[in-house]
């Protein structure tokens, strides 16, 4: 939306006259539209400049928002950040995305100005959308130990359950972050985001197994195993439909409306794609059989995982 750096205080009209030309045919088609404002996208001049390790990203960040609640009309529900804690993991300790940082301390102040955001921005909505709906798209998955008699599998997928899942949960309910990684001592982050969730966003996608490894990074090893016999998709991921109740389960502790925004399966194979989407479909059907506030859900029926 801000093309360069040498236009770092204006914007692209057309391209926020093309996404408001979306929202009205998806409307149009009688779909509630859904906009997220931060889908991993940057550009340069933000990361160098304004990297969200640095405050004046806050800044940055809320000035886009504003601009783009400002600017487009007809819609109520938003995401704020898709997968944060994806940003977090590629961008601040594996470095495999931009900023391509391998920093634990980074990666914490980076967090704080990334929720702060997401407070402040849930405030800006409501006072500048009527009826606006605000949360976040949080990347959810079952964990697992590699080998379920030893004990060092078992704590790595006890924490990793609580970071990768829990700990945003928790955050949202009690304004304060928990963080822990794998033989270091619990970091708390007290952050503006008590209660600022209309709904819950989730992605849920596969299974994950873990093993204590001394010669990995963080000592933490990953295996994906195939072991309901439904097979991998093309990534290798495992094909684990029980795993989205679980999930489910662990984000009513919100008390909000459970929204699945990101589920699929990246597959040439039609036949598959349809079994993957069919039984995802059947576990959510249980999930309201159980009661739980599952408000809408948004299958991706897509040739790739996002």
């Amino acid at each position: 939306m801000e093309p360069g750096p040498a236009r770092e205080d204006t914007w692209d009209e057309d391209a926020i006259a093309h996404y408001q030309e979306i929202v009205n045919i998806v409307r149009g088609y009688g779909i509630e539209p859904m906009v997220t404002l931060h889908h991993f996208t940057h550009p340069r001049w933000f990361l160098e400049r304004h990297p969200w390790h640095k405050d004046s990203s806050r800044e940055k960040f809320l000035r886009y928002v504003e601009k783009i609640a400002t600017s487009i009309t007809g819609v109520r529900d938003w995401n704020t950040f898709n997968e944060p804690y994806v940003i977090l993991l590629g961008g601040y300790l594996e470095g495999c995305t931009p900023p391509g940082i391998r920093d634990v301390k980074l990666s914490m102040l980076a967090l704080r100005n990334i929720f702060t955001c997401h407070g402040k921005a849930y405030d800006m909505l409501h006072a500048l959308v009527p009826g606006a709906r605000v949360s976040i798209a949080h990347n959810m998955s079952v964990f697992a130990p590699w080998t379920r008699w030893n004990p060092l599998d078992r704590m790595l997928t006890r924490m990793a359950k609580y970071f990768y899942n829990h700990s945003i949960i928790d955050a949202f309910r009690t304004g304060t972050f928990v963080i822990q990684f794998p033989f270091s001592r619990p970091l708390t982050i007290d952050l503006p985001i008590k209660g600022k969730l209309d709904y819950f966003g989730v992605n849920y996608y596969t299974r994950i197994h873990l093993r204590f490894n001394p010669f990995k990074k963080m000592g933490v090893e990953i295996r994906n195993r195939d072991l309901d016999g439904r097979g991998l998709t093309n990534v290798g991921w495992e094909i684990h439909p029980r795993g989205l109740a679980r999930v489910l389960r662990y984000a009513s502790r919100l008390g909000v409306p459970l929204v699945i925004t990101e589920n699929g399966i990246a597959t040439h194979d039609s036949q598959l794609k349809t079994r993957y989407l069919r039984e995802h479909v059947d576990v959510v059907e249980e999930c309201l059989r159980e009661g739980l506030d599952v408000a809408r859900v948004l299958l991706l029926d897509a040739d790739r995982q996002l």
